[in-house]
C-alpha cells in the first residue's frame, strides 16, 4: 500500500510541477500553449521515471528498455484522456470534474500497474 502512496506522491508532484512551469512560461514569458505543454510534458518524463523508481517504486533494477514503455505510457495516457474527455465534455462543472477525475484515476492505476509488474519488478519472473 505504501508503494501505491509514495506513486501517488510522486506523480502528483509532477503533475503539480508540470502545470505551474508551463502555465509560467505561457504567462510570463509568452510562451506558445500548446507546444510549450507538449514540452515541458516530455522533459518531465525521464526526471518523473528515475522519481517513481527510486522513490516510489524503490527498485534496484528494471526491465530492459523501461523508459521507453514508461514513455509510452505516459503519452498514451494522455491521448486516451485527451479523447474520452474531449469527446464526453458536457459544460457542467461537476460531471466535467468527474469525468476528469474519473479517467486520471483510471490512467493512473493502469500506469502503476504497469510500474509495478512490468517495469520495476521486485522479483524475476520465475518468483526468485
Amino acid at each position: 500500500m505504501m508503494v501505491f502512496v509514495r506513486f501517488v506522491l510522486v506523480g502528483g508532484s509532477f503533475s503539480l510541477g508540470y502545470a505551474v512551469i508551463t502555465a509560467g512560461l505561457i504567462r510570463f514569458a509568452a510562451a506558445p500553449p500548446l507546444p510549450t505543454s507538449v514540452v515541458v510534458y516530455l522533459l518531465c518524463i525521464p526526471a518523473a521515471f528515475w522519481a517513481q523508481r527510486h522513490i516510489a517504486f524503490r527498485a534496484d533494477r528494471q526491465a530492459k528498455g523501461a523508459l521507453w514503455i514508461y514513455t509510452a505510457t505516459q503519452t498514451g495516457s494522455l491521448a486516451v484522456i485527451s479523447a474520452i474527455t474531449t469527446r464526453f465534455v458536457t459544460l457542467v462543472f461537476w460531471a466535467d470534474t468527474l469525468l476528469f477525475v474519473a479517467t486520471a484515476g483510471m490512467a493512473a492505476v493502469a500506469s502503476f500497474l504497469i510500474c509495478r509488474y512490468i517495469l520495476f519488478r521486485t522479483q524475476a519472473p520465475d518468483g526468485q
